[in-house]
């Protein structure tokens, strides 16, 4: 049975490009520019300056509170320098410069090591390991793994949908790595034994539900099967992917540890995994490159760090025509002006594009569309009119902080209006005010 939640929205996948491409590792880059703020909560604390030499793995900067998340060289090289450079969306970060010893780098390798199934060991590991939700929330996987005594959880989902178009990363992971991402989950079911354990991917992707369905066979001892979920958007997103799947519903103000549910993006485990079973922190990822202005699509395994640039020359370069770069997917991914950024651990894809139209906006005409299509049930018009107007205390009142910024409601607008701009506007100006 094909399973799925209730509104939501139909963008054309534009998958076709990428998604039969197998990963592939590019050559490194001269140098990496790590960022130290690469995920939700209080960013990391340098331990290293200009000068010192720094191998594969090793920490550059440790958690900065509870809620944060260490950060590890993904190259052999030396620092260069500790420099203040602004992330996509313009937030500024202190950023490592690390000069690649390449001859290092290749020559370095990982051990397989024995796995130690107690719970507090192994959230250790993924804590010393920085994992964070590499699906795009990047909230520290260590603090989601400790859930309180009182909690009980019983349902763990993967996360294969990859419903943003464009991306295939998460397509190809499962592919290429389903023993290793269902080899992680036998190690969160030795910590919580859940009762049930559901792997969720969307049809259009058949030899993933192929592979993860011979992993999940051979892994006969675990209470896991694959659900497969109708191909729609937001079908990724956690309160989502929980109702389509278990029936449950996430109450708004509530996570999803509080229905007794765990859900972890596909990549989040293969990182779990490679920490686990071989003591590598979580220094690369796998991103989709795409669009109608990239000469190479790809999907490419990158150390963090790796700038847009040489990624952009790895895959062959871009059409002079292009004229927009998202970072992420299309719906919720963040356009830059330039190339002068690097991948961290919660970029996903690179999409390069060479229409760079902005479609004219016109007066809502409140038919309601957003409405019919937000997943989350709230009423984007009366946000997005409500922020243009600065009444800030009504948009709060309705419930802003339950959008997640999906984008359903922009994609459907007739008027086009930016209505997850104005959301943001909002949400920031809460935040700074104090409402």
């Amino acid at each position: 049975m094909i399973t799925t939640f209730r509104k939501g929205v139909h963008p054309k996948s534009n998958k076709h490009r990428t998604c039969r491409l197998p990963i592939a590792s590019p050559p490194l880059p001269d140098m990496v520019v790590v960022p130290l703020v690469q995920h939700i909560g209080a960013p990391a604390k340098p331990l290293k300056s200009r000068g010192d030499a720094v191998s594969p793995g090793e920490p550059l900067a440790e958690m900065g509170g509870r809620v944060s998340a260490g950060i590890h060289s993904p190259v052999a090289g030396t620092v260069k320098r500790l420099v203040q450079k602004p992330l996509p969306g313009g937030r500024m970060a202190d950023h490592l410069e690390i000069v690649v010893d390449r001859e290092a780098t290749e020559a370095h390798g990982w051990e397989r090591r024995p796995i130690d199934i107690d719970p507090d060991t192994i959230v250790k590991r993924i804590a010393d390991a920085g994992i964070v939700g590499m699906g795009g929330a990047t909230f520290p996987t260590h603090i989601k793994y400790s859930p309180p005594s009182t909690t009980p959880i019983d349902v763990f989902i993967v996360n294969g949908a990859e419903c943003e178009p464009y991306l295939t990363c998460d397509h190809r992971l499962m592919v290429e790595r389903a023993s290793e991402i269902v080899s992680a989950v036998r190690v969160l079911h030795g910590v919580f034994s859940f009762e049930m354990i559901l792997f969720g991917v969307e049809e259009n992707k058949p030899d993933a539900l192929s592979a993860l369905e011979e992993a999940v066979r051979e892994a006969s001892d675990l209470p896991a099967r694959v659900v497969t979920l109708a191909v729609k958007y937001p079908q990724g997103a956690e309160k989502m992917l929980i109702h389509a799947m278990t029936g449950r519903v996430v109450p708004a103000g509530k996570l999803p540890l509080d229905i007794g549910v765990i859900v972890s993006n596909v990549a989040t485990l293969n990182a779990i995994y490679e920490a686990t079973h071989l003591g590598k922190p979580l220094i690369d990822r796998v991103i989709t490159v795409s669009g109608d202005g990239v000469h190479g699509p790809a999907n490419l395994r990158v150390p963090i760090g790796t700038s847009f640039e040489h990624i952009a020359e790895v895959c062959g370069g871009i059409d002079e025509a292009t004229k927009k770069v998202v970072v992420g997917g299309p719906m919720m991914g963040i356009a830059v002006p330039t190339l002068d950024y690097s991948v961290s651990k919660g970029v996903s894809g690179l999409l390069f594009f060479t229409d760079g139209h902005v479609p004219e906006t016109t007066p809502c005409i409140t038919c309601g569309r957003c409405v019919r299509v937000c997943p989350m049930n709230l009423m984007p018009l009366k946000f997005a009119a409500y922020a243009k107007a600065n009444e800030f205390e009504r948009v709060k009142a309705m419930g802003v902080e339950n959008c997640f910024e999906c984008g359903s409601c922009a994609f459907a607008c007739p008027a086009k209006i930016p209505i997850v701009a104005w959301i943001r506007y909002a949400k920031n100006s809460i935040r700074a005010r104090g409402v």
